[in-house]
């Protein structure tokens, strides 16, 4: 990893939580124009995305969990990966 990107990302991590998502969703926002991505195919696939997701939950394909559990893994995942990048 570049230093300037590990500077970076520290630099966030100080940041409000608030200020975080905005800035992971602003990247988001940043890296989809700089690929091309055109908005009218990227709602068509979040629709698909979303439609299929529905359908598993109703057919119990997927078995839901607490937002504080789901909150819980994806910060042990998180920080499994910071590991590996260190």
């Amino acid at each position: 990893m570049a230093p300037e990107l590990m500077a970076l990302i520290e630099a966030g991590q100080e940041l409000a939580v608030e200020d975080r998502y905005e800035l992971a969703y602003q990247m988001l926002i940043s890296a989809d124009e700089e690929e091309g991505g055109d908005q009218t195919q990227t709602d068509a696939a979040w629709r698909t995305e979303l439609r299929q997701r529905i359908d598993d939950i109703a057919s119990g394909a997927v078995t839901l969990v607490d937002g504080t559990d789901t909150i819980r893994m994806a910060r042990e995942c998180i920080a499994r990966r910071m590991k590996t990048i260190s």
